[in-house]
């Protein structure tokens, strides 16, 4: 459906606004190029939901631009099938001078919606992102991010696109509306829209994607599988940090949390992280653990609604590399949690396999797929481990058999 072929961005810098005029004048360049992207050559299947990663900077909006249509390349080719949807910079293509109203009716003559059709559209893009008559009697210019975003989703997938571009566009605004858009783009999906996704969730980009590429310095530094891609660029990041890091010490910009109190990092979170807690033989919260000592994770969350979710959390290091996490998606059951009040988890790692190390923990209240994080209390409880019984060193204990020593 999206067919990239060398494709190349370059832009002019200029020091001054004024050297514009003067390179006009005396036909001498005063300008360096900046170049965005370089060498790019990737396909988006039809169908396929494909993700993209990077740091900022990297050139992903310029690339996404680029397969909407919205911004042509300075060499090679973009080729595109079937209706395009894009949500790109905020309130792009709305006049801020205008209504709500007519900017839907602009959108909808951008994408050559006409005649009964037309009328089908705005009712569905009013319905959707529920802003009230009143909001969509004013100019978008008055619109906060959250009603631009309510209001650009909604008509932007009100056409039924065949495929849909997405950069960024479910970190605004509130998590109602969040969670609709996600279920918007999950049933798009279902339905085999084909979806350039562009996040820097990268929990969101492994559940929803199927393959993935990594953009870094305007090249493609890795492409293909999700997992794969992800891993190789949480990798660079870790590497990237790493003059940050102190020996012995945590990343200065780490500031661990205990668990005395309220964990829950949203005042309007649905489903709220009371607390967690740990037990061993030793007692409740540990500051030292044995390895291969059993450990239970005592985790309370409280539910404001009826509506079904799930929890996860994550024993991470100090420098936030994840050592393990899951959620309860991925029991053999896969059963949401549901129902108003208290809701108390208990998890047991018989004979804990880490080694030596300093330990915190991450948990998350989610949504019923498992995508949106409702509330999260990261870095928190921290615990360290020695292991005393044995010489090995790493992260992990791995069972291990010696076959041969000759």
């Amino acid at each position: 459906m999206i067919r990239f072929e060398g494709i190349e961005k370059t832009y002019p810098v200029y020091a001054r606004p004024q050297d514009r005029l003067w390179e006009w004048l005396s036909r001498k360049q005063r300008h360096r190029l900046h170049v965005a992207l370089t060498g790019v050559e990737f396909e988006v299947q039809s169908g396929e939901t494909f993700g993209l990663i990077g740091e900022n900077g990297a050139g992903k909006s310029t690339l996404l631009k680029i397969a909407a249509g919205t911004i042509r390349p300075t060499k090679g080719q973009v080729y595109r099938q079937g209706r395009v949807a894009a949500l790109l910079e905020l309130g792009a293509g709305f006049h801020p001078e205008e209504s709500g109203q007519d900017n839907i009716r602009f959108m909808a003559a951008l994408h050559g919606v006409q005649g009964e059709v037309l009328e089908a559209f705005v009712a569905q893009t009013i319905e959707f992102s529920e802003l009230s008559s009143e909001a969509l009697s004013r100019p978008v210019k008055t619109y906060s991010s959250g009603m631009f975003m309510r209001l650009a989703f909604a008509a932007a997938t009100a056409i039924d696109p065949e495929v849909l571009i997405v950069d960024e566009a479910l970190s605004v605004g509130d998590l109602h509306f969040q969670k609709k858009s996600l279920n918007r783009i999950l049933g798009l999906r279902e339905r085999g829209t084909t979806i350039l996704f562009c996040s820097h969730n990268l929990y969101q980009v492994r559940s929803l994607c199927q393959r993935a590429a990594w953009v870094h310095g305007g090249l493609i530094e890795a492409l293909g599988n999700t997992e794969d891609v992800v891993t190789a660029y949480e990798a660079h990041e870790r590497r990237r940090y790493a003059h940050l890091r102190t020996e012995g010490a945590a990343d200065p910009g780490v500031s661990a949390r205990s668990t005395n109190g309220p964990l829950s990092g949203s005042s309007s979170a649905p489903v709220k992280i009371v607390c967690l807690s740990t037990e061993t033989s030793d007692g409740i919260n540990p500051a030292q653990v044995d390895s291969f000592q059993d450990l239970i994770l005592d985790i309370q969350v409280e539910a404001y609604s009826d509506a079904p979710f799930h929890v996860g959390f994550a024993i991470v290091r100090p420098d936030k590399d994840n050592v393990f996490g899951t959620s309860t998606q991925f029991r053999k059951s896969h059963s949401t949690l549901q129902g108003k009040g208290l809701h108390r988890l208990r998890l047991k790692f018989p004979h804990l396999p880490l080694l030596s190390g300093e330990y915190l923990w991450n948990v998350y209240t989610l949504d019923d797929t498992g995508l949106q994080v409702l509330d999260m209390a990261e870095l928190i409880q921290p615990f360290t481990v020695l292991n005393q019984k044995h010489r090995e060193f790493g992260l992990v204990w791995m069972e291990h058999e010696w076959l041969q020593c000759a």
